[in-house]
C-alpha cells in the first residue's frame, strides 16, 4: 500500500508540474493584445472606458464558439482578439505552485502551512505572507513563467479532526478562519505599487462550501468528496460553514471562489444557485469569478446524478453561477446544450463577463505600462526579507502545550550534545511540495538540519521507521543515543501518509510504535517533545508522562524548521495558540466523519467502532464539534498556549449594555509579569444567552489581538467583537441570521492556562438589546445611554 501511495503522490505532483510547463513564455506583455496593432485600437483596450464597456466590446467581437471555449480552465487563444491561451489554475496555499521553474525562475518562497500560521493569531503576519506570495506570483507572470489566478486560500473549517486537508486550513473557528482568509487575500491581491485599480494576482477562497471530508470508510460504507451529500441544517450552515467565506468576500474582497465537489442536502455546490448567486453575489456582494473544483462539474452528472444528461449538467452549473469549469466538461457539451435550448448565449455571456472582469483587473488588456510590471524574479522572489518572514512565521506560531521543570527552552553549553529522536525529524520534501513549489535554493530543511546547524553535536536516530509503524526494532539504538546526550528532543506526530487530499485519517492517536518510543526514552530521563501534525492527536500520553517535561506543537511548518529551533533554544518565546480542539481518543469512536452537524445530539450515522456485521450497527451520538459545541471535556481546548513568560490581565473598560448589530469595545491592560520579552495573544470570547442549550454555542471567539511586551511592561489592548457576534440562526430552517437579545458573558483568555501563569479575566455580563424600531425593541437607546451615564 505504501508503494501505491507514493506512486500516486509523485504522479500527482508530476501532473501538476507538467501542467506548469504550459505557461512558458506567457508573460503580460508578450500575450497582451493591447500592446500591438490592430488590437490596441479596439475599445476593450481603452483604459478610459469602464470595465463593462470594455467587456461588452470583447463579447461583441467573439463568436459563441469562442465564448464557450473560454469557460474551461485551460482556455485556448482567440485569434480574432489577439488573445493568447490562458490557464486559470495555479496554487498558493503556502507559496506559489503550478508555475514553471526554469533556469531563470528556479524556485519560490515556501511558508508554513495555514494550520501552523493561523496559530499566530497575527493579522499583520498573514497579510505580509499573502503579500509576499502574491508578489512572487506577479514576478512569475511578468517573467512568462506563470499565470495570474491562484486557487488559495482554503477556508473550510477543520471541523473534523480526521479530515485529510486540515493541514491547508486555518483551523476550526469561523471568525479566525475568515480573518485569516481576508488578510491573506488583501495582501495577495493588493500591491503598494498600484493605486488599487488592479490586482497584483487573483486569489480564490475555496472550497465553497462544507467540504471537509475526502475519502473515508465507516461501518463498511465508503464515501468520497466526489459523491457525498452533507446533511447540514441552516444554523450550522450560516454560523459555521459559510461564515469564513462571507468574511473572505466582504472584508477580503476576494476576486475568486471555488465551488466544491460535495453536495449539501442533495444539491451539488457547483449547481447550487442559492449558494453561488443568492448568497455570494446578491447577499455578500461578490463580484469575482467562480471556478469549479477539478471535475466537480462532471461529478454533478456522474457522481451525484443531479442531472440526467451532460447537456443538462451544463445548464444547471452555468445557471447556478459557475463561471469556469476546471477540466473540459463544459467545453465539450455546451454547444450541444445551446443547440437543445438548455442554455442561451446570454447565459454564456454572463459567465464569461465575470471571467473577463477579473482579467481586466489583472491588467491583461491594458495598453499602458503598470507599476506592477516592475516586479521581477531577481528583485522580489526569495529575498532575504521573504526568507526571514517565512522563518518568523513559524517562530510566532508554534504553541507550547506543556512546560514543567523548565523543560524549555533548552540551556546548552558549547560542547553539549543534543539527541534528536523520532520519525518526523526528517520531514521535508514531500510535505513542502504538497501544494507548494520548489523552496528557495532547493533547501528542504528538516528539523535535523535546522538543529544541527546551531548545535554542532547533534545526534539522530529515528527510533521507529515511520509515523505509522509499530516496529520496535530501532528503539534500543534510540535509547542508547539518548543516554549519551545532554538533552533529548523527540520529534513525533503525523505526515502525509496518514492524511492528505484524497484520504482522511482513520484515528486521532499516536502509533503504537511512537508511544513505545516515548515510554522507552522517557523511562530514565527527561525529554521534550516536538509534535508535527495537522491531525489533532490525543496528547494525554505526553501530557501525563512526568518525564516529558515540555510539549511544543508545531503543526506542519514545511521547510521553515529553523523557526522551531529558535523557540526550542529560547531565541523567541512561544505565543502560538491551538486552532483545533484536542479531543480524547474516544471521540473517534463516537462520531462518524460523515456527520456534519456541529451541534450535539443523536447522529444519523453508525458509530465508527461498529464491528461487522455492519447491518446491526447502532447509530452514534454526536458530542458536538469544535470548542463552540463540544459537550465533553477536551484534552486541550481551542486557544490553549503557554509562554516562557507570564502575564496578567486587568479590565479597563467595558460596556454594560449594547445594541445588537452595533460595535462594542473592551479595553484590557496586559502586563508581562515575567523576566523576558514575550508576545501574548489576547482572545475575547462571548457566551450567548442559554449557552450550550437549544442549539446555542457554549462560547464563540469574537475578537483577538497580539501584543509584544518587555518585562514589566503594560499595554492596553482593545477588543472589538465581530458585528455578527449577537446574531444567530434561531431554527434549523431559518435561512438567515437574526439578532438575539439577552445577557452575554465576555471572557478574555483561556481559563485552563491560568495555573501556568497566563492571563485570564471574566469581564462579566453584557446586556444586548434590540435597537429601537426593531420588532421587540424596548427603548434601547435610552437604556444604553443610562448605562453609559
Amino acid at each position: 500500500m505504501l508503494f501505491f501511495f507514493f506512486f500516486f503522490f509523485f504522479f500527482f505532483q508530476e501532473v501538476v508540474l507538467a501542467g506548469a510547463h504550459l505557461v512558458n513564455n506567457n508573460n503580460n506583455n508578450n500575450n497582451n493584445p493591447c500592446v500591438s496593432q490592430p488590437y490596441s485600437g479596439y475599445p476593450f483596450c481603452d483604459e478610459a472606458l469602464g470595465l463593462d464597456e470594455r467587456i461588452d466590446d470583447m463579447l461583441a467581437r467573439m463568436s459563441v464558439e469562442e465564448k464557450i471555449s473560454q469557460l474551461d480552465t485551460t482556455s485556448p487563444g482567440v485569434p480574432s482578439l489577439g488573445l493568447a491561451a490562458y490557464n486559470w489554475w495555479s496554487e498558493a496555499t503556502h507559496g506559489i505552485s503550478h508555475v514553471n521553474n526554469t533556469p531563470e525562475t528556479p524556485w519560490e518562497s515556501n511558508f508554513a502551512f495555514p494550520i501552523t500560521a493561523a496559530m499566530s493569531f497575527n493579522r499583520s503576519l498573514w497579510r505580509a505572507t499573502g503579500a509576499q506570495i502574491g508578489r512572487e506570483a506577479r514576478a512569475f507572470m511578468n517573467a512568462g513563467a506563470g499565470y495570474s489566478s491562484f486557487w488559495a486560500p482554503v477556508v473550510n473549517l477543520a471541523r473534523e479532526p480526521r479530515w485529510g486537508r486540515n493541514i491547508e486550513t486555518p483551523g476550526e473557528d469561523p471568525v479566525l478562519s475568515g480573518e485569516y482568509a481576508a488578510q491573506f487575500v488583501r495582501g495577495f491581491e493588493r500591491s503598494s505599487l498600484d493605486d488599487g485599480a488592479h490586482l497584483q494576482a487573483s486569489a480564490c477562497c475555496k472550497h465553497f462550501a462544507a467540504n471537509s471530508m475526502d475519502k473515508s470508510t465507516v461501518a463498511g460504507v465508503t464515501y468520497t468528496r466526489h459523491n457525498f451529500s452533507a446533511t447540514i441544517d441552516d444554523r450550522d450552515l450560516l454560523d459555521s460553514y459559510l461564515k469564513p467565506f462571507e468574511t473572505c468576500v466582504r472584508v477580503g474582497q476576494v476576486s475568486g471562489l471555488m465551488c466544491s465537489y460535495n453536495a449539501i442536502d442533495g444539491v451539488p455546490s457547483c449547481a447550487n444557485d442559492w449558494l453561488l448567486t443568492d448568497t455570494a453575489r446578491d447577499a455578500w456582494g461578490f463580484d469575482g469569478y467562480v471556478t469549479s473544483d477539478c471535475d466537480a462539474v462532471k461529478d454533478v452528472w456522474d457522481e451525484h446524478h443531479y442531472a440526467r444528461t451532460p447537456e443538462q449538467t451544463v445548464g444547471v452549473v452555468l445557471g447556478a453561477g459557475t463561471d469556469v469549469d476546471c477540466t473540459a466538461f463544459v467545453g465539450a457539451h455546451a454547444m450541444y446544450a445551446l443547440d437543445e435550448g438548455i442554455i442561451t448565449e446570454t447565459l454564456v455571456d454572463a459567465r464569461l463577463r465575470n471571467l473577463l472582469r477579473v482579467r481586466m483587473r489583472l491588467g491583461h488588456f491594458d495598453s499602458s505600462p503598470s507599476p506592477l510590471d516592475g516586479i521581477s524574479f531577481d528583485k522580489d522572489v526569495c529575498t532575504e526579507e521573504a526568507k526571514e518572514l517565512a522563518r518568523d512565521g513559524v517562530r510566532q506560531s508554534v504553541a507550547l502545550l506543556k512546560n514543567t521543570a523548565r523543560g524549555l527552552p533548552l540551556v546548552l553549553g558549547p560542547d553539549d550534545r543534543v539527541a534528536l529522536v523520532g520519525p518526523t525529524a526528517r520531514l521535508a520534501e514531500t510535505t513542502a511540495r504538497y501544494y507548494g513549489g520548489t523552496p528557495c535554493g532547493k533547501d528542504y530543511t528538516t528539523l535535523l538540519d535546522a538543529l544541527s546547524a546551531v548545535v554542532a553535536d547533534t545526534t539522530y536516530a529515528p527510533g521507529v521507521p515511520s509515523v505509522s509503524s509499530d516496529s520496535l526494532d530501532g528503539i534500543p539504538e534510540a535509547v542508547e543515543l539518548a543516554a549519551k546526550a545532554r538533552a533529548v528532543v523527540l520529534a513525533l506526530g503525523t505526515d502525509l501518509t496518514l492524511a492528505m487530499e484524497g484520504r482522511d485519517a482513520v484515528n486521532i492517536t499516536f502509533s503504537a510504535g511512537q508511544l513505545a518510543l516515548v515510554e522507552a526514552i522517557a523511562a530514565t530521563r527527561d525529554v521534550v517533545a516536538v509534535v508535527f501534525t495537522a491531525t489533532p492527536l490525543d496528547l494525554r500520553p505526553l501530557l501525563g508522562n512526568p518525564n516529558v517535561t515540555a510539549v511544543l506543537h508545531v503543526g506542519q511548518p514545511s521547510v521553515q524548521t529553523p523557526g522551531i529551533v529558535d523557540v526550542v533554544l529560547g531565541l523567541k518565546s512561544p505565543a502560538g495558540r491551538l486552532v483545533q480542539t484536542v479531543y480524547p481518543a474516544e471521540y473517534q469512536d463516537a462520531i462518524s466523519i460523515f456527520d456534519f452537524s456541529m451541534r450535539p445530539g443523536p447522529s444519523e450515522w453508525p458509530r465508527p467502532d461498529c464491528p461487522p456485521p455492519y447491518s446491526s450497527c447502532r447509530n452514534g451520538t454526536n458530542p458536538g464539534r469544535t470548542y463552540r459545541f463540544y459537550a465533553g471535556t477536551p484534552v486541550l481546548p481551542f486557544g490553549f498556549g503557554l509562554s516562557y513568560s507570564t502575564f496578567e490581565y486587568e479590565l479597563v473598560r467595558r460596556p454594560n449594555v449594547a445594541l445588537v448589530g452595533q460595535q462594542v469595545a473592551f479595553a484590557i491592560n496586559v502586563t508581562n509579569t515575567g523576566a523576558i520579552e514575550a508576545d501574548d495573544v489576547v482572545l475575547g470570547f462571548l457566551a450567548p444567552p442559554g449557552a450550550g442549550r437549544e442549539g446555542m454555542p457554549l462560547k464563540s471567539l469574537v475578537a483577538f489581538d497580539r501584543v509584544t511586551l518587555a518585562p514589566g511592561q503594560t499595554r492596553t489592548v482593545w477588543l472589538y467583537p465581530d458585528l455578527s457576534a449577537f446574531t444567530f440562526a434561531k431554527t434549523p430552517k431559518s435561512r438567515r441570521l437574526e439578532p438575539v437579545p439577552g445577557t452575554y458573558r465576555f471572557t478574555v483568555g483561556v481559563p485552563e492556562t491560568r495555573e501556568f501563569g497566563m492571563g485570564f479575566l471574566d469581564a462579566g455580563d453584557l446586556l444586548a438589546l434590540l435597537p429601537d424600531g426593531h420588532s421587540g425593541g424596548n427603548n434601547a437607546a435610552a437604556a444604553v445611554a443610562a448605562a453609559a451615564g
